[in-house]
């Protein structure tokens, strides 16, 4: 059976499903100016890699997902889970499935990261209730910038956190990004916390940054 889980060394032994940059790249200003960690991650390159997420984008948009990534979670036995450490849901069909999955595995805390206020937004509208185990995170996709006060209304109103970057130590609120490495850890802010502000890190992604 061809693995689809990953288990970034960030995450510290914390599974995720990760799906191609194609899916966020085109509104995320990190990718546009060089500055995506994960698009200047070596791993990227590997063939294996690229065609797992090849493979996950094709699984997500079947009907077979919710079933089968419940089976891999329930296998994994793990406590927490990430999605994504990778690319982003593409529509809202596609996270009504993460959700499903989420609501499928209620022993587990779910981290759910999307740059799409649009497909949020959506949710929201629809009346489709969060699972409690799944913590979703709106990632601004502007970096060194605090999401506008309006949309953080907005979203944490509907129980829809948010994320953003900085280059400030004083601002950042993510422990393991100011840390060497990098790792999580024993950190589970991203599964219950609805503000987290991470450090701008990577020598490569801080040069262009600074560009």
């Amino acid at each position: 059976m061809k693995q689809i889980l990953s288990y970034p060394s960030k995450l510290d032994n914390v599974p995720s499903f990760d799906l191609p940059l194609s899916t966020c790249k085109n509104r995320c200003n990190y990718f546009k100016d060089d500055v995506c960690y994960t698009k200047n991650n070596y791993h990227e390159v590997f063939k294996a890699r690229i065609n797992k997420l090849k493979r996950n984008l094709k699984l997500i948009k079947s009907d077979k997902f919710v079933k089968k990534l419940t089976y891999e979670i329930i296998r994994a036995k793990t406590l927490y889970f990430r999605f994504f450490s990778s690319g982003q849901v593409e529509n809202l069909e596609q996270l009504i499935k993460v959700l499903r999955v989420c609501a499928m595995c209620k022993d587990v805390k779910f981290c759910i990261m999307c740059n799409s206020d649009i497909i949020y937004s959506q949710l929201i509208q629809s009346g489709y209730k969060i699972p409690k185990n799944a913590n979703l995170l709106l990632s601004n996709y502007e970096y060194n910038k605090r999401t506008p006060q309006f949309m953080q209304a907005y979203m944490i109103k509907s129980n829809i956190g948010i994320t953003q970057t900085t280059i400030k130590k004083s601002l950042v609120t993510c422990k393991a990004s100011l840390k060497s490495g990098g790792l999580c850890e024993t950190c589970t802010d991203c599964y219950n916390k609805k503000d987290i502000t991470f450090k701008i890190h990577g020598l490569k992604a801080l040069k262009r940054f600074k560009k």
